[in-house]
């Protein structure tokens, strides 16, 4: 038992804690089977446990999104190669292949496989041997037929995103269906057969975001509003998109709650924006021409909107409606020519996190203290000067960046007495940017 302990604790502390529990469990089944001399279960319970052990111990529990932030990304394969049992995420991104690695099969607890930026032209059969592959990348590639071997009837069977944009596709396969999907990226993929493709996507029941951004599409097609699961949909630079009537038919779809629409030339946003029951998420950013005091004025009317994403739109004046949005738990202004901020920002008062960053900002207004909730506050890259006092009664604060130069002294000495909590971050401006 102590070699047995030592080996589990060799692979895996957490394993090793739960393997005790279960040895201790049965080695007390073995006495009540020994006292009772009944041979049949004592064979039964050890063959059991040579099965259950195999599994602890060369098996490898998927794994969830923040663990998966806190695993090590082998990019050098050679590496990888030599430990592949521990391997959960490699990333060959932009290392000149010309396809995947012919070994790729031996990394039976992979879980992410990132391909990008390559030279790849198909998928090998290889991979259906992969059966803990979660996010599968193999965007910006030579890929012409996104094949998937599925013969086994496991393979693929934890697969949830898959990213093929930017290759040559024409369609993808029927078989998608198969999967339990939740997210399908298709970008740029701009020989995409815009008939076709969409009646596939449409039968993948379990997807919940689809990426059709760069497609020039110049509608929604109607098979995007059946899927009855679809959350997110991002239709970024499709400039040429017939926004009125795709947001008409498609607010059908009740359960969307998140809509991108950076770079398409837009001056203001459909007003059948409004008839999606559930939106929660906006991304406005890279559209130089909004009439932004429109823009707020209709998006005031989306009742339950919490996250608005106006970054790079060569922004320099806040209009005074901004405090209408007052269900608004984020927003992002940063990447504009804001010089200052109207004293009416204060009227967003659930506003969890601002991000202010890379605009003219010399001051705040002494109504940005009303904000009582807010977490995170992003200042850095503007000659800010003046933080009012007010601010030290965010009790909540978490993180604070800030511009190191411009600030005044007297301010900086505060803040660390404002915000004990809080990690603040002073950040050196940008090369290329004014020595503020």
């Amino acid at each position: 038992m102590g070699f047995m302990l030592y080996f589990l604790l060799s692979i895996n502390y957490n394993i090793a804690i739960n393997s005790i529990v279960f040895f201790y469990s049965f080695g007390f089944l073995i006495i009540i089977c020994l006292a009772n001399k009944n041979h049949i279960m004592i064979r039964t319970l050890t063959l059991g446990l040579l099965l259950i052990l195999s599994s602890i111990v060369f098996g490898q529990s998927l794994l969830s999104e923040e663990e998966l932030d806190k695993q090590e990304v082998y990019t050098d394969y050679e590496k990888a190669l030599k430990n592949t049992a521990e391997v959960i995420i490699i990333d060959l991104s932009s290392q000149g292949l010309d396809a995947v690695p012919k070994t790729i099969y031996r990394f039976r607890n992979l879980q992410v496989l990132i391909l990008s930026d390559n030279q790849i032209t198909e998928l090998p059969e290889s991979l259906r041997k992969l059966r803990k592959l979660q996010k599968l990348y193999v965007d910006h590639n030579n890929i012409e037929n996104l094949y998937f071997n599925t013969s086994d009837g496991r393979s693929f069977e934890n697969l949830e995103e898959i990213y093929a944009g930017y290759n040559p596709l024409k369609t993808i396969p029927e078989n998608l269906k198969d999967f339990e999907l939740l997210k399908v990226s298709l970008a740029g993929c701009k020989y995409l057969d815009l008939k076709n493709v969409f009646t596939p996507l449409a039968r993948i029941l379990t997807l919940e975001s689809l990426d059709l951004s760069e497609l020039n599409l110049d509608t929604i097609p109607f098979e995007v509003a059946n899927l009855a699961g679809l959350r997110s949909l991002d239709l970024s630079s499709n400039p040429s998109m017939a926004w009125d009537t795709s947001f008409r038919f498609i607010s059908q779809n009740k359960n969307i709650v998140e809509i991108i629409m950076q770079n398409n030339k837009l001056s203001r946003v459909p007003e059948e924006l409004k008839l999606f029951e559930n939106l929660q998420s906006v991304d406005l950013s890279n559209n130089d021409k909004l009439r932004l005091d429109e823009v707020i004025n209709l998006l005031t009317d989306v009742k339950f909107l919490n996250y608005l994403k106006l970054s790079d739109c060569k922004i320099n004046k806040i209009p005074k409606n901004i405090g209408n949005l007052k269900s608004l738990w984020e927003l992002d202004l940063s990447h504009n020519d804001i010089t200052f901020l109207p004293r009416e920002i204060g009227g967003i008062v659930q506003l969890e996190e601002i991000d202010l960053r890379y605009n003219e900002i010399q001051e705040l207004p002494e109504e940005f203290a009303y904000l009582l909730n807010l977490e995170k506050i992003y200042l850095s890259n503007n000659p800010l000067e003046f933080m009012p006092e007010g601010m030290s009664n965010m009790k909540d604060m978490k993180y604070l960046e800030v511009p190191k130069k411009t600030l005044e002294k007297n301010v900086k000495k505060s803040l660390k007495g404002w915000f004990p909590n809080a990690e603040i971050v002073y950040v050196k401006s940008d090369e290329g940017e004014d020595d503020y």
